[in-house]
Parts: C-alpha cells; sequence; structure tokens
C-alpha cells in the first residue's frame, strides 16, 4: 500500500473530484452506504493547494487554499477604456490611453479581470503547461464575480483564441475554450468552437518583443465559414493578454470575416511595474 501513495497523492484531486462528485449514494444522502466518504479521503489523501503546496485546505472542492485565492490580484479601475492597460495611478476615472488615442487597435475593447503575477501566473501554468485541469474549477469559481466588476455589452458569440493542430494535439485541450465556455454560460451566449482557426503554426511567444510577437502571428488565423460570424457581436476570450498581439490578430481576421464588433475578454493580464 505505501508504494501506492506517492502516486495517489500526486492524482490526488482527479481522485477526489470523480468520486466526490459521484456522490455515491444509496438512499439520496451522500455516502456509500449512508456514511461520507470525505472524512476518508481527507485523512489519507489530505487536499494539497496546488499553488503553495500546502495540506487540508477546506475550500470545498477547490485545488486551492484561501490564502492563495486572496493573493489574486484583480485588474481594477481606472484602465483604458480601449484596450484595457491599467493606469499607474490608483484613483480617478478610466480614460483612453496614448496609444490608443494615436492608434485604435483592431478591437472595440479589451478586458483583463487579474493581473498576471505570482499566484494567478502559477494558476494559469499549471492548465496551461502541467495539464492540471483542477485549474480550471478555480478560474470557474473566480469568473462570476471578476465579470461582474466589468459590465459587458451584449455578446452574440464567445469565441476562444485557438491554437493549431499541433499545438491542440500537444496540449490535448484548448484552455481559451475552457474559459470562453464559463464566460459564454454567465453571459447567456452561444460558444463558436469549430469556424475561428489557426492556420499557421508560431514560434513560442514567451521571449518575443512586441513586434516580433505582431510578425509571429501574421496570417495565422483564419474563418472557416464566414457566415458564423457576419453582423455579430463578438467575445473573443483568451487566457493571458501580453502584448495584445494574438487578440489584435484575432480581431483583425474576425472583423475581416464580417464580425460587427470585437470585445476582448482575458482571464489575466501582464501589468508592468
Amino acid at each position: 500500500m505505501a508504494g501506492y501513495l506517492p502516486c495517489l497523492r500526486r492524482y490526488r484531486h482527479v481522485a477526489r473530484r470523480f468520486l466526490l462528485k459521484a456522490d455515491f449514494s444509496v438512499t439520496g444522502s451522500p455516502g456509500v452506504l449512508g456514511f461520507r466518504i470525505s472524512p476518508f479521503f481527507d485523512f489519507f489523501l489530505p487536499q494539497v493547494c496546488i499553488l503553495c503546496g500546502r495540506e487540508g485546505i477546506e475550500n470545498g472542492r477547490l485545488p486551492v487554499c484561501a490564502s492563495c485565492l486572496a493573493d489574486m490580484t484583480p485588474v481594477t479601475p481606472p484602465v483604458c477604456e480601449c484596450c484595457g492597460t491599467p493606469f499607474e495611478k490608483s484613483s480617478g476615472t478610466s480614460h483612453l490611453c496614448g496609444s490608443c488615442l494615436i492608434k485604435a487597435p483592431a478591437f472595440d475593447r479589451a478586458i483583463s479581470l487579474y493581473t498576471y503575477a505570482e499566484k494567478t501566473r502559477e494558476l494559469i501554468h499549471h492548465l496551461k503547461f502541467r495539464g492540471n485541469l483542477s485549474a480550471v474549477s478555480v478560474i470557474n469559481h473566480l469568473l462570476p464575480a471578476a465579470i461582474k466588476r466589468w459590465p459587458l455589452p451584449t455578446v452574440d458569440l464567445a469565441v476562444p483564441v485557438p491554437l493549431s493542430r499541433d499545438g491542440l494535439r500537444d496540449r490535448g485541450y484548448n484552455q481559451a475554450l475552457l474559459i470562453a465556455q464559463k464566460a459564454a454560460a454567465l453571459l447567456k451566449c452561444g460558444v463558436d468552437r469549430s469556424h475561428f482557426v489557426k492556420i499557421k503554426k508560431t514560434k513560442p511567444q514567451i521571449g518575443l518583443t512586441k513586434s516580433q510577437r505582431k510578425k509571429n502571428l501574421l496570417g495565422a488565423f483564419a474563418v472557416s465559414n464566414t457566415r458564423a460570424f457576419r453582423g455579430k457581436s463578438i467575445l473573443l476570450v483568451d487566457d493571458v493578454y501580453t502584448t495584445g498581439a494574438t487578440v489584435a490578430e484575432g480581431a483583425k481576421t474576425l472583423s475581416r470575416a464580417g464580425a460587427a464588433s470585437v470585445i476582448v475578454l482575458t482571464f489575466a493580464r501582464t501589468v508592468a511595474l
């Protein structure tokens, strides 16, 4: 038994989520044959925060502790009313930034919910690079309150930024789609997962400058059926807004396909310190 414990501990979140969701009830009451199984798991496989490693967290089915949740900093006004760039001063009203006054971006507005730092960055890394889908439950937990802070116009479709065919095969899922599905449920709109596609395999964006990112993504996206977006208000969803090159190229492609407007929503955003 001892030899299996390290493996069980590694996948404890998967095991707990499966068994607790199944709820193993025989008479409508939770538990197997009338007794709850959660104390069993709490003793043998204590739930561990995926961000700090603390054991025995008490956050229901969330795989993060209350302390790490509190350390995730939301983006708050004032911000640029177009690109969403947070301003250094914490007081005052939102307005257009200098860059957007000089040249408006390809999208109508960009909204980011959390700053891409420390715990938020670690959460995204779990989802994006470590295949840890339990991070989705944390994002889904945070989205309702975060979206309420930023009143969004009515949209017709939520559209995730797509991965290339090779990227999707390697990762196994599109993290932007997982975020888009929850956002669409909250905004009561549809999700289009198939007509906006990535046709060009691009270099990893990490380490590239803004101009290099823009060049890297040139011609990367396409629309397979323009009728899917013609005349519609689109919510373009991604995980992180860094320089805006990805969503800008995506918005250009959707606008050329006839989209009436493109609002960008990202879970996190890098913020210059």
